[in-house]
Order: C-alpha cells, then structure tokens, then sequence
C-alpha cells in the first residue's frame, strides 16, 4: 500500500472493528484507558508529520477542532449507552447497539473534514480523533459509575 490514505482508512477499518468488538465485549471498568492514550499519542505523533509537510489554513484547523468537538459531545452521549454493573466486586461496563452506531455516527462526522478542508485530513488525524473520544467516554464513564455509587476494583 503505497497509497497514505488507502493506509490510513485500512488501520482506520482495524481500530474501528477492534474498538467495536471491546466496546460490545462485557469488560471491567477502568479508571484510567490506555488505549485512548495510546491512540492519541500516535494520532498526534502521524497529525505533526502531516502540518509539517502540509501546513493548514486556520479554516482547516477550525474545522478539526469543531469535529474534535462534536466527537467528545457524541462520546458523552455514546457513555450514557454503555450498561455499567457490578460483578465479582468489580465495575463491568457493556456497549449496547446503540453505542456502536454512535461510533459510526461519531467516525462518520470526522470523516466529513476531507469534505471541507485539506485532502486526507480526515483519515490522517482518526487515531488522534479515536484517541479523543476514547478517553472522553472513559471520563464519562468512570464519572457515571461513581455517581451511581458503583465500586469495586
């Protein structure tokens, strides 16, 4: 694949199906969510390179903070469908169908950048998109689960 935007929908595909597949999986709340780190630093890292050689107008930059923006109010709405328990003295968190549609609603809406900014812009700032909104639901989370009085380890 010598193609950066073919490369880049491929990992986008693979972290997507990845995510989905955790999200829908009954899984032990965490505090903290190293893969949302992981995405982001990646994401920032791959972004960098790509302003280096491709320098963006204010426009295009606006444009990414606003998807940025609509990414973690959707990631705050996408918490709210994760079903949290308690099981064996630990937090459980599950995504419902309607937290994977919110991912792809969520995924959708960024890709919508290459519509109105620099070619591939989208696709080449996923990971650090993933990376936002992955923690941002991770915050949501842990802040419902406490609200709730919900506790364990």
């Amino acid at each position: 694949m010598n193609n950066p935007t073919a490369t880049n929908l491929a990992i986008t595909a693979v972290v997507l199906v990845w995510l989905l597949s955790r999200q829908l999986t009954e899984r032990p709340l965490r505090e903290r969510s190293p893969v949302g780190l992981v995405l982001l630093v990646i994401g920032a890292v791959e972004t960098g390179v790509y302003v280096t050689s491709s320098p963006l107008s204010w426009r295009d930059g606006a444009v990414v903070v606003a998807s940025l923006a609509v990414g973690v109010l959707l990631a705050a709405v996408r918490a709210f469908t994760v079903r949290l328990s308690v099981r064996g003295g630990r937090v459980m968190r599950q995504g419902t169908a309607l937290t994977a549609a919110l991912w792809i609603v969520s995924l959708g809406q960024h890709f919508l950048i290459d519509t109105a900014v620099a070619a591939q812009l989208g696709a080449v700032t996923v990971l650090f998109y993933f990376g936002v909104v992955l923690l941002a639901q991770q915050l949501v989370l842990v802040r419902r689960a406490a609200a709730a009085g919900l506790s364990g380890r």
